[in-house]
């Protein structure tokens, strides 16, 4: 299994610090990251929030290029609705240019009513906006030329210069592991679920496979939030405050629409918190679990919550790649 961390540069007010230091330290946490062998190092994306929850993700994994040399660098997950697909595109393939070929696009719909409303993309559409966005992503990186004429993106005779390391282009994820999703990443045949799909939508995937002639090949991925700690009450008692922010928003989010099966329970609950034992019983329970349609075989972890102090993070972080990773980690 392969082992990546995620990092959400967010800034609530209660805990604010100039804007500046948060994306001076999460570098230095990318870094740090490389230095303990984990394999990836993930951003994620939202719009519109009180805590600047990352809006921008390219420029982002640019930075993070330039001061890596072996993670894979990925997004997980980048709004493609809320993007110009010909020129993400272009902006993914300088990405995968300047990282010399480690990039991986993970893409999503977004279910926030805000970010819809403020990009003015109409969000009972969101499914045939994302259709056009990803085909029109993979064609331009794999065709010297191409046009499109689509309901909402048109294009005449295109041809992406320069074109990502990767060949013919690199790995792209699409959530979420539903009906839908599993249907947009059979049909292009890609690389990954953002996600696990159940048994049902598992197989669904490979029915399409079969239906669109492309190879069964996606990985999926198990993503959990935490910190980790050598004595498990002293980890909730470092954690709690910016636990309870990072729950508190997420529940709230998913509840504007209509989610009531996330965050049901406690942060202490929903997230990984404890001493490295814990986490190990914990992480195998999880993976589990989510093993009824395809095995995952990424872990993404969150170990930065919004808020948490640079060097409680960085502390959480050796931690985890030295008592916890090995257990999980496949070496290739």
């Amino acid at each position: 299994m392969h082992v990546g961390l995620m990092f959400s540069h967010r800034n609530p007010p209660q805990f604010a610090v100039p804007w500046p230091r948060i994306y001076a330290e999460t570098l230095e946490q990318v870094t740090f990251a490389e230095q303990l062998g984990f394999d990836s190092v993930f951003s994620t994306e939202h719009h519109f929030t009180e805590d600047g929850y990352a809006p921008s993700l390219m420029p982002i994994e640019a930075a993070w290029a330039a001061r890596t040399s072996r993670v894979k660098l990925g997004s997980f997950v980048l709004l493609l609705c809320m993007q110009n697909p010909l020129r993400l595109a272009e902006d993914a393939a300088t990405v995968d240019i300047i990282s010399d070929g480690r990039l991986i696009l993970g893409m999503g719909l977004g279910y926030r009513d805000e970010e819809f409303a403020g990009f003015g993309v109409p969000k009972d559409r969101s499914g045939r906006i994302m259709d056009e966005a990803l085909e029109i992503i993979v064609r331009a990186w794999t065709e010297d030329d191409f046009s499109f004429r689509g309901r909402h993106f048109q294009y005449e005779h295109v041809t992406l210069s320069p074109r990502p390391v990767q060949q013919p282009r690199p790995e792209i994820w699409v959530g979420q592991a539903g009906r839908p999703g599993v249907r947009r990443v059979a049909q292009w045949g890609l690389e990954g679920f953002c996600g696990a799909p159940n048994a049902e939508v598992y197989q669904h995937y490979l029915a399409k496979c079969r239906e669109y002639g492309t190879e069964p090949k996606a990985q999926a991925q198990t993503l959990v939030f935490g910190h980790v700690h050598e004595d498990a009450e002293k980890a909730w008692a470092e954690a709690e405050p910016y636990a309870t922010h990072v729950h508190t928003w997420y529940k709230r989010w998913r509840r504007g629409v209509g989610d009531a099966r996330s965050f049901t329970a406690t942060p202490r609950d929903d997230f990984v918190i404890g001493d490295p034992s814990h986490w190990i019983s914990r992480l195998e329970r999880t993976i589990e679990a989510q093993s009824g349609g395809v095995r995952p075989n990424h872990l993404i972890v969150q170990l930065q919550l919004a808020g948490m102090p640079h060097d409680m993070a960085m502390r959480s972080m050796e931690l985890f790649a030295g008592k916890v990773m090995p257990h999980f980690q496949t070496k290739e």
